[in-house]
């Protein structure tokens, strides 16, 4: 399929089909959407316009793979060409992917990755590896590198080989997807995307089925045994400051404990001394100046289960 990547044929043709960034979304493995927030994107639901925030973080990693590709270029000799187009799997239309760039001269993805997170700390993150393998699978590549560029400053690479018997396992997963996509569910949810979903109640009641009852209870049950292991984690923990006292530093065989205190700041109490200037001013000028920067705060929606008993 030749779609220039970024285009309104591009973003077309990612609803309709299962992407590389779709792939760990549907696996539960992304930190950053749940399935059922993809699949009512599927569904053409409209997605929400990012936050000044993520809408930065977007620009910026968009910039900085140049910045990766020429790095990466360095470091291994080798170099790299754009991909600006989506690919299609041969005979499977739906599974397409968007690379970032191939080495030239070899049947190689690279995969260009900036990041500051400490998920990385452990290696080629769960996500992302699913991520590459479904790119190599749907596009293929029989090799995929990934340099990542964390914080800023270091640039670390992976080299991952094409595994068929692997990528076959995602398509059925992906197929699946599809499939309860177009009988409208069930798909997974997480607290953030519940969140979003549901913002405000109806202020009506429901009655719990059988289904609902049964979570509800393991919800205390499991509430319960936390508050006594976060019970004996404070007994646990008060024992030890005991013995350290006004030590900073606690060294044994295989661990170190820090209980330093960190330096004094000052802070300023900027209601207290908004409250003594308005006290300065006449009512009407109080009045207009406390309008001009009063805002309505959405309200929020706590969850608090009735009748919750802490398990003997």
């Amino acid at each position: 399929m030749s779609v220039v990547q970024r285009t309104p044929e591009w973003y077309a043709a990612r609803r309709e089909s299962v992407t590389g960034t779709d792939i760990p979304i549907i696996l539960g493995l992304s930190p950053y959407k749940s399935e059922g927030t993809l699949a009512r994107e599927k569904q053409g639901e409209p997605e929400g316009e990012p936050d000044a925030r993520q809408a930065r973080m977007l620009r910026l990693g968009l910039a900085l793979e140049r910045v990766i590709r020429d790095e990466d270029e360095r470091e291994h000799g080798i170099r790299l060409r754009r991909v600006n187009r989506i690919r299609s799997h041969p005979t499977i239309p739906w599974a397409r992917a968007s690379l970032d760039f191939e080495r030239v001269g070899e049947r190689c993805i690279v995969e260009a990755k900036s990041t500051s997170s400490r998920r990385w700390d452990g290696g080629l993150p769960q996500d992302v590896e699913a991520q590459v393998r479904w790119q190599m699978g749907v596009a293929g590549y029989p090799r995929a590198h990934v340099a990542a560029l964390r914080a800023g400053s270091e640039l670390e690479c992976f080299d991952l080989e094409h595994d068929p018997a692997l990528f076959d396992g995602l398509v059925d997963l992906a197929a699946d997807f599809r499939r309860r996509l177009a009988a409208g569910g069930p798909f997974a949810e997480n607290a953030a995307s519940i969140k979003r979903r549901y913002p405000a109640d109806d202020g009506s009641e429901v009655a719990a089925d059988p289904e609902v009852a049964e979570a509800v209870h393991a919800l205390i049950a499991v509430r319960g045994r936390r508050r006594l292991l976060e019970a004996d984690e404070e007994q646990i923990e008060s024992a030890i400051k005991a013995r350290m006292g006004e030590h900073a530093c606690l060294v044994g065989p295989d661990f170190r404990v820090i209980w330093r205190r960190t330096k004094d700041s000052e802070q300023v109490d900027w209601r207290a001394v908004a409250a003594g200037l308005l006290d300065t001013l006449p009512e009407p000028e109080r009045a207009a100046l406390v309008g001009l920067h009063t805002t309505v705060r959405p309200g929020f929606r706590p969850f608090r289960v009735v009748g919750e008993e802490t398990p003997e």
